[in-house]
């Protein structure tokens, strides 16, 4: 029995990673570095200091790589603002799930200024009970730590929990955890994706509300 949803954000909770993209390149652009739309993809989940490590060649310090982070982080924030919006068949799988007394929780590599803005800008700050940001992990996906801390806060067994996730990394992460996954085809193929063996694999919300609902 499920009795909890974890949502990833970046790809899922939002369709944004086209515009997390533009953010990467864009940054690495101004710092006279070049990064491939696949490798972004590629690294999806993983830690902002995964990203700043392989951009720059080169260890990235706790401080330095704070302040890298916000510059990329705001650009992100300004390129995606005029975009930003629920896919189609999420509010109602969010309003199902509150109605059934599901628990619903997020957790992102992305950081809290992210969230924020995901949260308050889509009015959903108050749809989920649990919120895990990168600062409250220590191993980025396809570790399962960020689920586990979700699982833990919200006080749920892990293979009661049903994760949602768009990316390779990602659901490598839940299953590693233990937990369930359903898996989007918003960000990668889904061939991809169904070599990762999720249990559910859908091309949207509004197809994989039909699973759910």
């Amino acid at each position: 029995m499920v009795k909890a949803y974890i949502f990833d954000m970046d790809g899922t909770l939002v369709d944004n990673c086209e515009w997390h993209v533009l953010a990467w390149r864009e940054f690495a652009h101004r710092h006279g570095r070049d990064i491939s739309r696949k490798d972004i993809l590629d690294w999806m989940g993983a830690t902002s200091a995964y990203y700043m490590e392989r951009i720059f060649g080169r260890e990235v310090g706790a401080e330095e790589c704070a302040e890298l982070t916000r510059e990329k982080e705001a650009l992100y924030r300004e390129m995606y603002a005029p975009h930003l919006a629920l896919p189609d068949g999420l509010g109602d799988i969010l309003a199902d799930a509150r109605r059934r007394g599901v628990r619903l929780a997020i957790a992102t590599g992305g950081s809290i200024d992210n969230v924020d803005f995901v949260l308050d800008g889509l009015a959903l700050r108050d749809a989920f009970e649990v919120v895990v940001d990168a600062s409250q992990y220590a191993r980025g996906k396809p570790a399962p730590d960020c689920y586990l801390v979700a699982a833990e806060r919200l006080g749920v067994d892990p293979s009661e929990c049903l994760v949602f996730e768009d990316a390779v990394g990602g659901v490598r992460a839940a299953k590693s955890a233990g937990m369930k996954v359903a898996a989007v085809t918003a960000t990668m193929p889904r061939e991809a994706l169904a070599a990762e063996g999720p249990d559910i694999l859908c091309g949207s919300f509004v197809e994989m509300k039909s699973r759910l609902i």
